[in-house]
Formats: C-alpha cells, structure tokens, sequence
C-alpha cells in the first residue's frame, strides 16, 4: 500500500478539521422597551390625610339637684330642639322650698314698709326737736337693715326658683341624643350623666399635616399674595366605605404648634352635614386641594424602581443604551408621580420590558403616548 506524500496529509487534516467547527454566533437581539417622552402636563397639588370625625358640640347632660327621675321626654338616638324638654326631676321639694323663702320675702317687705313709715315720721319730728337725734339713728339703722333683709330674702327667693328650675333638664343645643343613661324612678344626684348630646351639623374632622407641609402652605402664603392661604384650599372626603363624600368643607383651624414627637401639627376642617351622614368617630380620608393649577412633570408610576441608593428610572439616552437616573419624587396623582428632581424635558424612560435591561446596554425602543393626568380622575 502507497502512501500519501506528507503534504497532502497535513492538507487532508486541515480540511477535515475545519469541517467540525460550528459558524460564529450571531450577535445577541436588543432588548425591546416601552419608552415614554417625559413632558410636562397642568394638575391641580392635592395631599391625602387620614382624619377622624368629631361632633362640632358633644354635650354631657347632667343632673344639679338631686331626687328621683320623674320623666323622660324623648325617643333614644333622636334629633331634639334647643330647649326641648328632655328629663324632669321630682320638683315637689323644691316648690315646697321656694314657697318658704316667698314667704320669708314677704314677711321682710312688710318689715321694711313698717320701717319706712316710721323713718318718714321721725323725718318730720326731728327738726321740731320732737325726738333726739339717737332716736333718729335709730329708726334710720332700723330702716337700713329692713332693705338689706328684703334683698337677703329675695336672692333666697331666686336661689330657690333655680334649684326648682334645674329640675327641668333641657336640651342646651340642637342635636341627637344618645341612648338614656338613667331610667325613670332612679334617684338622680348631682353631677350624673344622664345622657350625651351631639350637633351633627357643621361635622368637624381632625386631621394631621407633617410640619413640611404646613410650612410650605405658609410660605407660599408670604412670597405670593395671589397663592392659596390655609382657609381658601378645596377640601373633599372619602366615606369609610370609600364613596365620595357630596360636600365640601374648609379649615378652621391650624394648632400653634409641633407634636415634637411625631412632628406633625392638628388641623380641623368643618364639613356642611345637613343629612347626618356624617358620625363622630369615623374614619376618613381628607383631600386637600390647591384652588389654582400647577406645572409639573409626571411618570408613570410603572417606571419607577428602587434600591439602597433610593428611587430611580432608567433613561433611554444617545444610541439608545440605557442609563440609571436617581429621581426626587413628590406627590402622586392617580397611577404617576411627580417629578421634583432627575429628570427633564424631552428625555425618555422605559415603562415596560424594565426586567429585561440594565444599565450600559442598548435597547430597541418603541414610543408610548401617556394621556395627561385628569385632575377630577
């Protein structure tokens, strides 16, 4: 058997060699993206506050004389009027103590009339010398301390007509009245709750604001006349059931001072509650609204991200390669946040296909119009 020249055996092995490699891979496909242009739109600030209802009036009725309970005159969890009758007590004693003191008043007018007769008569004999003048002093003392025994027993006559008056408890305010506290017949003392009362309408809510936001509302109160102060924002609730509240309301009033502790300040806003919709102790979400529209810019919450160093998006830059953009973010409106600082007009961030990228490499990006944000959405 022949053997083949060496030459053509390494060119045999070269290209058997060859015909095992595999072709180069080809290059690896862009990630694609969602993008958004970030532009500027016109919204209305608005801040969200849990808040807590609270009667305008919450009145404890109580007892001022004592006796047993004779009558109560209205339906548990009714609405009563201003000086409708609610609870009476036994007057029998009372009426029977201020019959006495009449009596005693009486008994010191005619005294003081007997008194003035005399002093008019000792008037006259006086300068014809009929009397001295010890007798003189003595009939003026008499009628002196007659007048002062007439008014002791009259301010006995009015104590008495008091402690009689206040066997009549009735209600001081226009409200609704709680369950009874006492039934008829118990002896009633004084200082007893005998039942609460409250006015349901205006309804106050008490709400806390952290001091950033107190002080920038009285800020912008001192640099711009024609800014919104305190008592002109738009004021709107949210039921516990998470219905609109249908009326508006106002701040009444800004506490005049820190909660060192929570760093936050009390605020009250009053709510019209004609209906009685509203009840003491409920649990509400408080909007507050600036009455004048603001620029800003907004993005779509979707495209925000967050590690150690805080919130970022990820900026479609120059050959579309993607970069990290750290963002100071402000208040939310719907499903976007406002943007204070980080990014700028014009620039484009990615909304969707976020898990696909990183930062450094190069996407294949596609458009997507935001509508702008509806303030009344």
């Amino acid at each position: 058997m022949s053997r083949l020249p060496s030459w053509m055996g390494c060119a045999l092995l070269t290209f058997l060699a060859g015909c095992d490699q595999a072709p180069p891979p080809a290059p690896p496909a862009k990630p694609a993206v969602v993008v958004t242009t970030v532009g500027y739109d016109m919204v209305t600030p608005n801040a969200e506050f849990v808040g807590r209802t609270q009667a305008s009036e919450d009145v404890k009725l109580q007892a001022q004389v004592s006796g047993p309970l004779l009558r109560r005159d209205f339906k548990e969890g009714d609405q009563v009027e201003k000086g409708q009758l609610l609870f009476e007590i036994d007057p029998a004693p009372f009426k029977a103590a201020l019959s006495q003191q009449q009596a005693i008043l009486t008994q010191a007018r005619a005294a003081l009339s007997v008194a003035e007769r005399n002093y008019n008569r000792g008037k006259q004999l006086h300068p014809q010398g009929m009397i001295s003048d010890s007798d003189m002093d003595q009939l003026t003392s008499n009628k002196d301390q007659a007048a002062a025994k007439v008014v002791q027993a009259q301010s006995a006559v009015d104590a008495a007509q008091l402690q009689l008056d206040y066997t009549r408890i009735e209600a001081p305010i226009s409200g609704r009245i709680s369950a009874s506290l006492v039934s008829i017949g118990d002896l009633i003392s004084p200082q007893v709750t005998l039942a609460t009362l409250v006015q349901l309408d205006p309804m106050w809510v008490n709400f806390q604001a952290s001091e950033q936001q107190v002080a920038n509302a009285r800020q912008a109160r001192l640099d711009d006349s024609q800014k919104p102060t305190l008592d002109t924002f738009d004021l709107r609730l949210l039921m516990p059931n998470g219905n609109p509240y249908e009326r508006g309301g106002s701040i009444e009033f800004v506490d005049n001072r820190v909660d060192s502790r929570t760093g936050t300040i009390n605020l009250r806003a009053s709510f019209p509650n004609p209906d009685g919709l509203l009840l003491p102790g409920m649990y509400v979400t408080v909007t507050v609204s600036v009455p004048t529209e603001q620029q800003v810019i907004l993005i779509p919450q979707a495209s925000v991200q967050e590690d150690q160093q805080g919130r970022f998006v990820m900026v479609v830059g120059d050959g579309n390669k993607v970069v990290k953009r750290l963002v100071t973010l402000g208040d939310r409106y719907g499903v976007e946040w406002q943007v204070v600082e980080g990014l700028q007009e014009g620039e484009r961030i990615v909304v969707e296909g976020l898990q696909k990228i990183r930062a450094g490499i190069e996407v294949q990006a596609t458009e997507q119009t935001i509508e702008p944000f509806q303030a009344n959405q």
